[in-house]
């Protein structure tokens, strides 16, 4: 019941934000415990406000200690200690809030600055540190946390999946990338693209439709990694809020969203996975067909789909069509998102695909850029304010608007 009252206060006293760095502007100093996953800890350690994940008392120790801040004995004594009824000097305290400190003239013993009351708290032993830090946590939603940055641009948390940060050079010009890229070959994958009810296919009361984040998309499917999906209406000025046209398979009710759709040349290129994660890749809409005819005609079960324009990139191609884009897409600089494969050497399906993000550039740029990439297939998403991106428990851009669909890796 304590963590949760915590996760509820934590939500109050600081609210959702754009991006994910001010959040940890906003805890900065503070020990966080993941209410979710048996109360993890994380400190976020005030100099780059990264959070740092304290494992077990002596993991927790070892990172207190490295990230410590030494200390002459004139100014720790400057500084009230815990449960003590003195202030202390405040400004000293205010300076130090939410560090190690080590008393340097004392053989390195360290202390705990805790910003709500400003004292110290002493760590002591292992075990003692863990304590303190378990007594001194603030309880966080595992997707509140998923905004705090960890440390380091480059991840991976097994040989099928990676995260990277990245220059990408075309003759536009020099782009910031981040890629998160997946395996399909992967045994224990699941490819999952998922939707909100009510589909835009259906009728809807309330002249709107669903909405939510990208972190709930994965966090609810426990995924690993993520990206938004498909372009979609999000002002009165182009329909009912959320609406989308584009067919979009939701995965866990086996429903093909917007089936009718198909049947337009103007939809667009369809991207699939089959139950064995194998891609597939229909640069018309119309040649999809329907999900009855895939399974018949591979003999296997759809696993996921999306649709969504422009074409990027068909065999190597840079195959984006001008005109098929509008003034906005061609010469607006922004956070543009795309979902790309690159077959392995045996051409057998399961190569590795690409959830990218590339900074300040326009759609031709996007594609320029999948075209150094030397990906086989890429789709444009939704960029701009929508776009987010979903690595192991970390927003590594977004968290974004809410979206009415997106795609999903787990294990």
């Amino acid at each position: 019941m304590k963590k949760i009252i915590l996760a509820v206060l934590i939500i109050l006293f600081f609210p959702v934000c754009a991006k994910a760095g001010s959040l940890g502007d906003k805890l900065s100093g503070l020990i966080l415990l993941d209410v979710k996953r048996e109360g993890q800890a994380w400190y976020v350690y005030p100099e780059d406000n990264k959070r740092y994940y304290l494992g077990r008392p002596t993991d927790a120790f070892g990172i207190m200690r490295e990230l410590g801040l030494g200390i002459t004995e004139v100014d720790f004594q400057k500084i009230a200690q815990a449960n003590m009824p003195v202030a202390g000097d405040l400004e000293l305290a205010k300076r130090l809030s939410g560090k190690i400190i080590l008393q340097i003239e004392k053989n390195g013993e360290a202390w705990y600055i805790y910003p709500k009351d400003l004292k110290k708290y002493y760590l002591g032993r292992p075990a003692d540190a863990f304590a303190v830090m378990r007594e001194l946590g603030l309880g966080i939603t595992r997707e509140d946390l998923a905004k705090v940055h960890k440390p380091g641009y480059d991840e991976s948390v097994n040989q099928y999946s990676q995260y990277q940060h990245k220059t990408i050079t075309t003759a536009s010009g020099n782009f910031a990338v981040d890629i998160v890229e997946i395996n399909l070959a992967n045994p224990n994958l699941k490819i999952i693209t998922d939707t909100i009810k009510p589909w835009p296919d259906k009728a809807s009361s309330l002249g709107a439709f669903g909405a939510q984040s990208l972190g709930k998309f994965v966090l609810e499917n426990n995924g690993l990694a993520g990206i938004n999906g498909t372009y979609f209406c999000s002002s009165a000025g182009c329909g009912p809020a959320n609406y989308y046209f584009y067919p979009v398979y939701d995965t866990s009710e086996e429903v093909l969203v917007n089936e009718s759709e198909l049947k337009y040349w103007t939809t667009g290129p369809i991207m699939a996975w089959d139950e064995n994660n194998k891609f597939y890749y229909f640069k018309d809409s119309r040649e999809f067909v329907g999900v009855e005819n895939f399974e018949n005609t591979y003999g296997l079960k759809l696993q996921a789909a999306i649709g969504n324009k422009p074409r990027l990139i068909e065999k190597r191609m840079n195959l984006l069509i001008e005109w098929d884009i509008d003034e906005k897409q061609k010469n607006a600089k922004a956070w543009r998102n795309a979902i790309a494969y690159k077959d392995s050497p045996l051409k057998n399906g399961l190569g590795t695909i690409y959830l990218v993000v590339a900074q300040n550039a326009t759609v031709p740029d996007l594609a320029d850029i999948m075209k150094v990439m030397e990906v086989d297939y890429a789709l444009n998403l939704d960029g701009g304010l929508s776009s987010a991106l979903f690595y192991n428990d970390e927003y590594m851009l977004g968290p974004g608007r809410n979206v009415p669909n997106a795609i999903v890796f787990g294990e």
